[in-house]
C-alpha cells in the first residue's frame, strides 16, 4: 500500500510545510479538481493541475484519476512518464443528502492506489487487503476493529443510511405485501461497473429467469435505476420485466427498506447487493463485484483469484473504513465513518419532521432561500404565494402570527415559523442569515394563549439519562463559548455595580412584538417593566439593557429619558448580554429569551409576563398557567428547548446540524466580523443590502 495513503483513522490535518515540501496532488480532470474539500479528504496539502504545478513551482507527487473512464489514460502515462503513483477515485458509499445528486460537495470518497473495485479484470484495494494471509490480514483489521465495523454497521443499516441519501421513504403499502419479497436490481446499460464486472445482456436476462424459477411463490420486484427512472439512461431488465409479468419499481426511493425486507435480492454488480449484504439479506450474484468471492453470497461466477473468506463486518471494515475517506461538509475536517453516519441520521430525522407540503404564505422574498433549506424533505414540498394558491391537502405555513393571528375553525391548522435560540451572529432585523429556526404546528413558543408544540413536549417528554447529559453538556458549552441568540456587544463592563447591594438586570424588549403583545398582557412596555421593577426593589442596583433591535433603531422600545434616569442606575447598551446577566443577581422581563439565558446561569429570574421558560418550578412568576402542570429540571428544559424543539443549519453548506455544531459556527461568524452593531449609519444600510442580496440569491 502507498505509504502516501493518509490513515484512515487519522482525522488531524498535516502539519505546515514549506511549498517545496508540500505533499501536492494533480489531476488533468475539472470534475475532480472542482470537488469541494478535495485536499481535506485525501490528506494532502494541494490539489492542482499539472500547469498549476509547474506556475506555482510545485513538486507532484501523485496522480489524481476518477476511476476507468476513457479519458484517464493521458493522466495514468502522464505519472508513468514522471513515477508517480496514481489514486483511483470514485464516488463513496455515503456520497451526499442532497437533492443534487451530482454536487461536487460530497461526504465521501473511495481512494484506491492498486485499482478500481468494481474492476474484476484487475487487483484493486479492497481485493489485495481480503487476499492478504491470516497474519498480513489481522494487522490490517484486529478484533477491535472489527468490533467497531459491526457497531457502525449496525448504526448504519439502522438509520438506512445508502449512497444517495436525499430519497423518498417507501410507501408502507408497497413493501406489506403478506408474500415473500425477492429484489431483482436492474442497472444501467453499458455501465462501466457492469462491463467490467462480468456482465452483459444475456446474464440480466438469466438472473432475472433464475429469480422467476427460484422462487415460484415470492413477489418478484425488479427495481430500476434511479438514472433509468430520471429517463438519463436505459436499463436491462424493465422490457424483460414487462414481458414476463413482473412487477416493476421505480427505484428513486430508499432502498434500504426493501433490502430489509426482502427475503432475497439478485444482482449483476450493484452496491446493492453490498448493501444488502449489510443488512444480512441472502444475496445471489450474477457478476464478479467486489463483495463477490468472499464466501458471503450465492454467486453464479467463479473469481480464482479471490482465495479467503471473509465476513461480512471486515468486509465492512475494509470499504468503508479503509478505503472510503470522509470529511465534515462543513468544515472540510477529516471524519470518521461514525461521525458520517451520525451526521447523515441527523439528514433524514429532519427530512421525516419535514415529510409535508409545505405551502408558505407572507414570508418575505429575502428569507425564501434559507425557508426552502430548513423545509427540504424528499417526501414534502416547499411552495410560496398566496394561500389560494395552495395545493388541496398541503400545510400552510407562515412567519410568527404575521398571517392568521387569530386562530379559527379554517386555519388551526397553520404551521408557524420563527427565530430559533441560537441564531446567528447578527439580528434577523439586519437581515442576517438565520441558523436556527423553530417549526411549530400547534402554536408558537411565546404565545401562551395556546399550547405550543414545545410546551406539549414540557409537558410530556421524558428525559432520558442520555438526554439530561447531554443537555448538561450543550449548557456548559453555551456558557463557556458565551453565545446567544444574536450573538451581540463588545463585552464591555461599563460601571462597577456597589458591593452591597442587590444587581437586578432589566431586559427591554420590542414592544410590539408578538411576544410581547401575546405574553406579556399585563406589564406590556419597557417602561412599565422599569417602573415595576424599581417599586419592586427599591435599594437595588439597577442595570436596564434595552433590546438591539430597538438600540439599532429598526424597532419600536424606547424608554423615555426621566424613566431611565429615575428607576434605572445603569443604561448598558454595549455588553454582551452574557456579561449583563454574569454581573447580574436577578433578571427580570417580560418575555425575553434573557430570562432563559439567565436560567442556563443558574441567576434567579423573575418574569412579569409567560415565557416559555416560566411555569416549570424554575422561576419566579407573576402570571400563572395552568397547562404548565409539570416541575422542571433546569437540564430538561434546556434539552427539550435547545436540541428538542429547534431546527439548525449550517448556512454555507446548507446542511442540517446539531446544536453543538451551532455554538462553534457562531464562533466563527463572530470570529469573522460579521455582526455589524458598531457600523456608523451608511454602514449598516450597506451591510443590511448585503445581507438581503445573499438570502435573495441563496442556494448552498
Amino acid at each position: 500500500m502507498s505509504a502516501l495513503i493518509p490513515n484512515a483513522a487519522n482525522d488531524n490535518a498535516v502539519a505546515p510545510v514549506s511549498p517545496l515540501d508540500a505533499r501536492v496532488a494533480v489531476s488533468f480532470s475539472r470534475g475532480i479538481l472542482a470537488i469541494d474539500n478535495l485536499a481535506a479528504i485525501l490528506g494532502v496539502e494541494k490539489v492542482v493541475s499539472p500547469r498549476e504545478a509547474r506556475r506555482q513551482g510545485l513538486l507532484p507527487e501523485v496522480m489524481l484519476v476518477w476511476g476507468r473512464k476513457e479519458n484517464t489514460q493521458a493522466a495514468i502515462d502522464y505519472a508513468e512518464h514522471r513515477g508517480l503513483p496514481v489514486w483511483y477515485l470514485e464516488d463513496g458509499w455515503i456520497r451526499s443528502a442532497d437533492e443534487n445528486a451530482h454536487s461536487r460537495r460530497l461526504y465521501s470518497l473511495l481512494v484506491d492506489p492498486l485499482g478500481v473495485y468494481y474492476d474484476a479484470s484487475a487487483p484493486s484495494m479492497i481485493e489485495a487487503t481480503l487476499n492478504l494471509d491470516d497474519e498480513g490480514f489481522a494487522e490490517a483489521c484486529s478484533p477491535a476493529d472489527r468490533e467497531r465495523a459491526a457497531a457502525w454497521r449496525r448504526a448504519l443499516v439502522a438509520a438506512e443510511i445508502t449512497k444517495y441519501n436525499y430519497c423518498r421513504t417507501p410507501g408502507s403499502d408497497a413493501l406489506d405485501d403478506e408474500r415473500a419479497l425477492v429484489l431483482v436490481v436492474d442497472q444501467t446499460r453499458d455501465d462501466a461497473s457492469v462491463r467490467l464486472g462480468g456482465m452483459n445482456e444475456r446474464r440480466f436476462a438469466a438472473m432475472l429467469d433464475a429469480a422467476i424459477e427460484e422462487n415460484p411463490r415470492a413477489r418478484i420486484v425488479v427495481r430500476s435505476h434511479p438514472d433509468v427512472v430520471a429517463g438519463r439512461r436505459e436499463g436491462y431488465l424493465d422490457r424483460l420485466a414487462a414481458d414476463r409479468g413482473i412487477e416493476l419499481l421505480a427505484g428513486d426511493d430508499n432502498p434500504l427498506p426493501w433490502l430489509k425486507r426482502a427475503e432475497r435480492v439478485y444482482v449483476g454488480t450493484s452496491q446493492l447487493g453490498y448493501e444488502a449484504l449489510l443488512c444480512d439479506t441472502p444475496v445471489t450474484v450474477f457478476g464478479q463485484p467486489f463483495y463477490a468471492g468472499w464466501g458471503l453470497a450465492d454467486e453464479r461466477q467463479t473469481m480464482p483469484r479471490r482465495q479467503q473468506r471473509r465476513s461480512i463486518d471486515e468486509l465492512f471494515h475494509v470499504c468503508h473504513v479503509m478505503l472510503a475517506r470522509y470529511a465534515s461538509p462543513m468544515s472540510g475536517k477529516r471524519w470518521t465513518l461514525g461521525q458520517m453516519i451520525d451526521h447523515v441520521a441527523l439528514q433524514k430525522s429532519m427530512f421525516r419532521r419535514n415529510a409535508r407540503d409545505f405551502h408558505c404564505v407572507g414570508i418575505t422574498p429575502w428569507k425564501r432561500g434559507y425557508v426552502r433549506r430548513f423545509l427540504r424533505s424528499p417526501d414534502g414540498s416547499v411552495t410560496f404565494g398566496r394561500e389560494s394558491d395552495a395545493a388541496p391537502g398541503s400545510t400552510l405555513l407562515t412567519w410568527g402570527f404575521r398571517r392568521y393571528a387569530n386562530s379559527s375553525a379554517e386555519t388551526k391548522s397553520v404551521w408557524r415559523m420563527e427565530d430559533g435560540f441560537l441564531r446567528s451572529a447578527g439580528l434577523g432585523s439586519d437581515f442576517a442569515a438565520p441558523g436556527s429556526l423553530v417549526i411549530d404546528g400547534a402554536g408558537l413558543y411565546f404565545d401562551p394563549g395556546s399550547a405550543s408544540d414545545l410546551e406539549v413536549l414540557l409537558n410530556h417528554h421524558n428525559c432520558s439519562e442520555a438526554e439530561i447529559e447531554r443537555a448538561r453538556a450543550l449548557r456548559e458549552l453555551v456558557l463557556e463559548s458565551r453565545v446567544s441568540k444574536y450573538n451581540l456587544g463588545n463585552n464591555v463592563q461599563k460601571v462597577e455595580k456597589p458591593v452591597d447591594k442587590l444587581c437586578v438586570l432589566v431586559t427591554g424588549q420590542v414592544e410590539d412584538d408578538e411576544s410581547v403583545k401575546r405574553g406579556s398582557q399585563v406589564v406590556s412596555s419597557n417602561t412599565e417593566l422599569l417602573q415595576t421593577v424599581r417599586k419592586a426593589r427599591p435599594d437595588a442596583w439597577i442595570v436596564y439593557r434595552p433590546h438591539p433591535d430597538v438600540q439599532a433603531g429598526n424597532r419600536r422600545g424606547r424608554v423615555d429619558p426621566f424613566t431611565e434616569q429615575s428607576c434605572a442606575d445603569e443604561v448598558d447598551v454595549d455588553s454582551a448580554i452574557a456579561d449583563c446577566i454574569d454581573r447580574s443577581d436577578e433578571v427580570h422581563t417580560m418575555t425575553s429569551l434573557s430570562g432563559f439565558e439567565a436560567l442556563l446561569r443558574e441567576k434567579q429570574v423573575v418574569t412579569h409576563g409567560a415565557p416559555f421558560y416560566a411555569g416549570w418550578g424554575l422561576t419566579e412568576d407573576h402570571v400563572t398557567i395552568e397547562r404548565r402542570s409539570r416541575q422542571r429540571t433546569l437540564d430538561e428544559l434546556v434539552f427539550i428547548t435547545l436540541i428538542l424543539y429547534p431546527r439548525y443549519l449550517d448556512v454555507a453548506s446548507g446542511e442540517f446540524i446539531e446544536p453543538e455544531q451551532m455554538v462553534g459556527s457562531i464562533l466563527r461568524q463572530k470570529e469573522q466580523g460579521m455582526q455589524m452593531t458598531d457600523a456608523n449609519w451608511p454602514g449598516r444600510q450597506f451591510s443590511k443590502v448585503v445581507n438581503m442580496v445573499r438570502g435573495l440569491r441563496y442556494a448552498p
